[in-house]
């Protein structure tokens, strides 16, 4: 029995129209550099989808400084991420930009679930 066909549904209603947020997810694909140009080459692929957001913390880090975390599920449905994401990508949550540090879980059988992303602010 195939899992995936069980509840990938169960993450795609949750996301998508339980618990809905809006987030651009920016896939940051492969940086090429040319010698003979000087230049870095790459392509970077944005995706507006939804995402389950669990939380959002501060930290302090002494003095004026402060560290903000968030987790969030996103599901990787036809409406979602077609791909596991990675610690070399980010995304943009209410107006602030957040870079992926960790995807821990990620739910899968014959194909991609649901995965869990903790990001922190950029």
């Amino acid at each position: 029995m195939d899992i995936t066909a069980t509840f990938l549904p169960v993450g795609v209603e949750l996301i998508d129209n339980v618990f809905p947020t809006d987030i651009v997810f920016h896939q940051h694909g492969t940086k090429v550099y040319d010698p003979a140009t000087g230049t870095v080459t790459g392509t970077d692929t944005d995706h507006a989808i939804k995402a389950g957001v669990l939380n959002r913390k501060r930290v302090e880090e002494g003095g004026t400084g402060e560290q903000y975390e968030l987790a969030l599920w996103v599901h990787h449905g036809a409406t979602g991420l077609g791909f596991l994401p990675t610690t070399e990508d980010s995304l943009s949550y209410d107006g602030f930009l957040w870079r992926v540090t960790a995807v821990d879980p990620t739910y899968s059988s014959a194909s991609l679930i649901a995965s869990k992303i903790t990001a922190r602010s950029a």
